[in-house]
């Protein structure tokens, strides 16, 4: 019976390669792993070395919290009343949005810089010089700028990052300066609203005590001798306790409007420094070995996806055997052996 010419005879397939057959294929092919890794290697000094060096001025800030408390009595005019009074508070998270507000970033970077080089803050950030289309200003500022808060200590920090180290010390002093400005401006101006309406509560509380006053004298005047448990005599307690509650009104409505009034006037820093500039400022670490590393990495990718689009890492051990016309048996070898022998 004639045997089949194509028929074939095949191993058991590994379902795993060796680690010979995966290293074969980089030695084999060395000098491409050679020259991908030089351009890596050359891409991440570009890298580290064109940029241009930054400086990062920062500035490690604390809120400083109203204590003026209003005298309250409790209950519920109490809750309503720590936060009618309470204003605005110096929160940390507050601090820290005031800084990246638009107007303080605006204000900021229209300001001159007082050195030799001259010019103002969006001029020195940008390298330009006037006129600068105002829609870049904000974009460029927030680019430079972060402020953040630690959530365990309530500590703000506030950097700035710019090639030019005397602009990013001027922007992060200016920065707080402004914040700080913003919240006295702001808290005076619910303090002054505040005051207003605490006025007209003194006024109307003042006229509801003359009014229970008057009645307790009338009846005093009238009554001038009764018994007790008569109806006089619950009638006099009654005028009593008025007088005693229209008191408490106006007492609690002049202590409120005093601490409006105290409020409006006192200027208390939003924020004290906790940790300020350094005198010198060092530039930015570049990180270069953590560039090469990836620049390696991604050489290694780009041999490695060269090398399986070529079939490189097939088993030698897994290839074909057939039989030939004289019934004798041949190793079909992959087609890369074949070419890297000349066959």
């Amino acid at each position: 019976m004639p045997r089949d010419k194509t028929s074939a005879a095949t191993r058991p397939v590994d379902p795993e390669l060796p680690l010979a057959v995966l290293v074969r294929p980089y030695r084999r092919r060395w000098r491409l792993v050679l020259a991908v890794l030089a351009v890596a290697w050359l891409g991440g000094l570009a890298a580290v070395l064109i940029p241009e060096r930054k400086y990062t001025a920062a500035v490690v800030l604390a809120a400083v919290p109203n204590t003026r408390t209003s005298a309250l009595s409790g209950g519920l005019s109490a809750i309503l009343g720590s936060a009618q009074l309470g204003g605005v508070q110096s929160t940390p998270y507050f601090i820290a949005k005031l800084i990246l507000l638009r107007s303080v970033i605006m204000q900021v970077a229209s300001e001159r810089v007082a050195d030799a080089r001259g010019g103002t803050v969006i001029e020195r950030v940008l390298e330009e010089r006037p006129p600068i289309k105002l829609a870049r200003v904000e974009p460029a500022m927030r680019k430079a700028v972060s402020a953040e808060v630690d959530k365990q200590t309530g500590l703000i920090t506030v950097q700035t990052t710019l090639g030019d180290s005397a602009v990013a010390r001027f922007v992060t002093r200016r920065l707080t300066e402004a914040a700080s400005a913003t919240f006295v401006r702001v808290s005076r101006a619910q303090a002054s609203s505040q005051r207003a309406s605490q006025a007209e509560r003194v006024d109307s509380a003042q006229r509801q005590l003359r009014r229970a006053e008057e009645r307790s004298r009338g009846f005093a005047s009238s009554n001038r001798s009764y018994t007790m448990f008569s109806e006089a005599s619950v009638a006099r307690r009654e005028l009593e306790r008025e007088v005693t509650n229209a008191q408490t009104v106006y007492s609690q409505a002049r202590a409120d409007y005093e601490t409006a009034v105290a409020r409006e006037l006192e200027e208390t820093p939003a924020v004290v420094v906790v940790d300020s500039i350094p005198n010198r400022l060092l530039p930015d670490p570049r990180h270069t070995p953590l560039k090469l590393v990836i620049a390696s990495a991604l050489a290694f990718l780009v041999v490695t996806l060269i090398l399986w689009s070529q079939r490189e890492f097939r088993d030698p051990t897994g290839a074909a055997v057939t039989e030939a016309a004289d019934g004798s048996l041949r190793v079909e070898r992959p087609l890369s052996e074949r070419v890297a022998s000349g066959d």
